[in-house]
């Protein structure tokens, strides 16, 4: 029996993890649909990771699995053991067909399906995933875009049937049309009989005469194809929209994978975001905070004017409802927040250096730092 850590070059005490990385790796390498792929390989190398990857499962071939061979020569009764490992069974003895058990799921995954899953026995499409670019306001309200990408798609010529256009396809004479066969695997407790993929047609029941020249009879063709994004109001940066059924064409006619849009969102020159509220900035004078003004303020709707109070301080927040980013999908806003920086005049002329000193006098307050500082020397 195959040994299905070997199979997926991992170690019996590898993780969950260290399988999964180990079957993507292969199965990406052996994929049918590859220069050099290999369809027995491919088969196999699910067929392993099925079993490993189910926790359940996985303990019952560690307790089993390896063993079938040896059993019988340790004594004892390794039925009986056998039976109880996978919580007991029902078998029937066939005339000069030695045991035939249907184990139902277990054994289907262990040994049936040859790596072809239920379901027709198809791989599913793989995923892909790509980096789209926004401006600050397209993220804020929402965009439709456009994007390119370099994918396996159904191959426009035999329209995903692999062959030769104008041609018939024949139904399998090893199948029937099924897709699977029966095979039967000699054990210690007689013959399992188990389903997988027909070896003839490949799994698809039908048989080609001539391939198509397009795609040399996979059914699918390395094309570039154009992709509408509408990026929802609300999205941002580095979250994904998921594209269902965007992603490369499925194996033998299976459903496609899904594509995968990272938003990446363009900063911009004033505003930045928190959550869903919009932060900025404006600076007023040390006179506008003082006696109070109008400024204008951008927002992502366009300039907004905003009244300062006389007596603001530098770092107070003034809060302008429902201007700030839509929650995905609804209708409610967040805020903008303004926050007021008072710029002190670096540069005073003669005459607003006396005024300020009178103003400064009258309050009582000592503004002259370098007579002080002459003084306490």
């Amino acid at each position: 029996m195959a040994d299905f850590y070997e199979i997926l070059g991992v170690s019996k005490g590898a993780s969950s993890d260290e399988i999964k990385r180990a079957y993507r790796k292969l199965a990406q390498e052996h994929h049918p649909d590859k220069t050099g792929g290999a369809d027995a390989k491919f088969r196999e190398i699910n067929q392993a990771y099925q079993v490993l990857a189910d926790a359940e499962k996985r303990r019952q071939y560690d307790q089993f699995g390896t063993t079938f061979e040896q059993a019988g020569a340790g004594g004892g009764d390794p039925f009986a053991d056998f039976a109880r490992g996978f919580g007991g069974f029902s078998w029937q003895q066939g005339a000069g067909e030695g045991f035939g058990f249907d184990f139902g799921d277990i054994f289907s995954d262990i040994f049936g399906d040859g790596g072809s899953g239920r379901g027709g026995g198809r791989q599913r499409g793989v995923d892909l995933e790509m980096v789209l670019d926004v401006n600050f306001l397209e993220a804020v309200f929402g965009v439709e875009k456009e994007i390119s990408l370099q994918k396996k798609d159904v191959c426009p010529a035999c329209e995903g049937a692999g062959a030769k256009p104008g041609t018939k396809l024949r139904t399998c004479s090893k199948c029937h049309g099924a897709g699977k066969i029966r095979r039967v695997q000699r054990t210690i407790l007689g013959n399992i009989s188990s389903q997988v993929a027909c070896d003839l047609c490949g799994g698809r029941g039908k048989l080609i005469d001539e391939a198509c020249e397009e795609c040399k009879g996979r059914g699918v063709k390395q094309q570039l194809k154009t992709v509408r994004v509408m990026v929802p109001p609300g999205i941002d940066d580095e979250q994904r929209i998921r594209l269902s059924g965007q992603g490369e064409a499925g194996y033998d006619g299976s459903r496609a994978g899904d594509l995968y849009v990272r938003i990446r969102v363009g900063a911009h020159p004033t505003l930045k975001r928190e959550g869903f509220n919009i932060l900025s900035e404006v600076p007023v004078s040390f006179y506008q905070a003082a006696l109070g003004t109008r400024a204008e303020v951008e927002t992502v709707d366009g300039g907004v004017e905003l009244k300062i109070p006389s007596g603001t301080q530098s770092g107070k927040v003034f809060r302008l409802r429902g201007k700030g980013v839509p929650h995905l999908n609804s209708r409610a806003r967040g805020d903008h927040l303004v926050t007021v920086r008072v710029v002190t005049p670096g540069r005073l002329t003669k005459k607003e250096k006396e005024i300020l000193q009178r103003l400064a006098a009258e309050k009582g307050e000592l503004v002259d730092v370098k007579k002080w500082w002459d003084i306490g020397s």
